[in-house]
């Protein structure tokens, strides 16, 4: 039987570690990495201890869940005879007999009809070549001011998104529950990937010239958001004439930097 999709929502701050690590370590379907919960408890073998990466076999049932769980969105391919599955609703009563439900995904794929809240589990972490992070699941209100900016820029410019993601981060100075750190993760990640050479091309063109044209371009468009990534293009262009840098550079080490302590922070 061939690989088949799963998906996982999580929290936004987690998509640029899960980028950067892939999923190699316990991931409940909230994305949290933290103390083992009672599902952990009762899970059978391998299964038990925090080894479970799970994520849903319908991404319909998932968005029903979205302020449940988060909005980045994950997707995977499993092995079908090497998970396990069961209906998220059995959550609701014994753990122990939810676990006695879990079969196979093969086993459930065989059946006439498939629950649409079908949980599936596997006991390894998943490989970076199995993994893709797309779009958040925001709406604009999420993304309060920016929202008119991504859907001018995001899918149409990638290269000018990636750009105003760097910005975006320094906006944010670190609060994961900003619509700057959320706008970032917007322009990070799309539906469909990018090409693997975009930020070696954002690079060598110059980030700091890339995101003043498509601020210019978008100033009256997205007034609110404009004027603070200008802000941070600003301030990042002072620190830069301070310390002797590129701009470009500067706009590289300020957001690597927010990154950096989010990495610390887990």
């Amino acid at each position: 039987m061939p690989r088949v999709t799963v998906h996982h929502l999580t929290a936004p701050a987690c998509l640029p570690l899960i980028e950067e690590f892939g999923l190699r370590t316990r991931a409940d379907l909230s994305g949290l990495l933290g103390p083992l919960e009672d599902l952990d408890r009762a899970a059978p073998g391998t299964y038990a201890n925090g080894r479970r990466v799970s994520g849903w076999l319908s991404l319909d049932h998932g968005r029903t869940v979205v302020d449940t769980f988060g909005v980045g969105l994950v997707s995977w391919t499993v092995d079908p005879a090497r998970t396990l599955a069961a209906p998220a609703s059995a959550r609701d009563g014994d753990l122990a007999a939810y676990w006695e439900q879990a079969r196979p995904l093969s086993a459930w794929l065989g059946d006439s009809s498939v629950p649409d809240d079908l949980e599936v589990h596997q006991n390894v972490g998943v490989r970076a070549k199995h993994l893709r992070i797309h779009a958040p699941l925001c709406t604009d209100e999420h993304l309060g001011d920016h929202a008119p900016l991504i859907a001018a820029v995001a899918d149409q410019d990638r290269l000018s998104a990636k750009a105003l993601m760097h910005l975006a981060l320094i906006a944010s100075d670190g609060d994961l529950e900003s619509a700057d750190f959320l706008a970032a993760c917007a322009f990070a990640w799309r539906d469909e990937p990018d090409d693997p050479s975009l930020s070696r091309e954002l690079a060598e063109t110059d980030p700091d010239r890339v995101a003043a044209a498509v601020l210019a371009e978008n100033a009256a468009l997205a007034p609110e958001a404009v004027a603070r990534l200008r802000a941070a293009l600003e301030e990042t262009r002072e620190m830069a004439l301070q310390e002797g840098i590129d701009p470009g550079q500067a706009i590289f080490q300020r957001s690597g930097a927010i990154l950096e302590s989010l990495d610390r922070g887990r």
